[in-house]
């Protein structure tokens, strides 16, 4: 049995890292049932961070192109996209079960949007090598579930008012 820390660790992971750690299994039916589960679980109990919409409905205004690039697989991502109506915000969504790596879907995003530079705002060390790899830059959340993972960012953030100061303040 997993200790509670050793399963919040697993949140933004890949979901074939987080059934092998907790189902011991990475088979392609296995995995597609354990989002299904999951989704069907979490649903009631995800909720927004404070203030997130306001903030990536200030930076839409602002002009720029927003888009996910998740660790989690489609069901999971759209049943929140659909949750929090992000659809209308978002200019692009990527997940895992796409089976490519999030810094090749990152990479994808960029020559897709054209983007010379980039910012990616995560909470994994997942997203920091994903810009870092690709010449963006990176800005950590503290508030996220990576804890000390996003120190190695260009930039920390300790709550999402940091995030959108740090976003309009980088010159890309």
């Amino acid at each position: 049995m997993k200790s509670d820390d050793e399963i919040l660790n697993l949140i933004g992971s890949n979901l074939g890292n987080v059934c092998k750690a907790l189902i011991n299994r990475v088979d392609e039916d296995s995995i597609k049932q354990f989002a299904r589960d999951i989704v069907a679980f979490e649903q009631p109990y995800i909720r927004e961070y404070d203030g997130v919409l306001n903030c990536l409905n200030t930076l839409k205004e602002k002009g720029y192109t927003l888009c996910i690039c998740s660790n989690g697989n489609k069901e999971y991502v759209l049943g929140i996209s659909k949750k929090f109506a992000l659809f209308n915000i978002f200019d692009d969504i990527c997940y895992s079960s796409d089976g490519i790596s999030k810094t090749q879907a990152v990479g994808m995003l960029k020559s897709k949007y054209k983007a010379e530079k980039f910012i990616m705002v995560g909470d994994r060390t997942s997203d920091i090598q994903a810009a870092s790899h690709n010449g963006g830059i990176s800005i950590g959340v503290t508030y996220g579930f990576g804890k000390d993972e996003v120190l190695l960012a260009n930039y920390v953030a300790n709550t999402l008012q940091e995030v959108e100061k740090l976003v309009t303040d980088i010159t890309i």
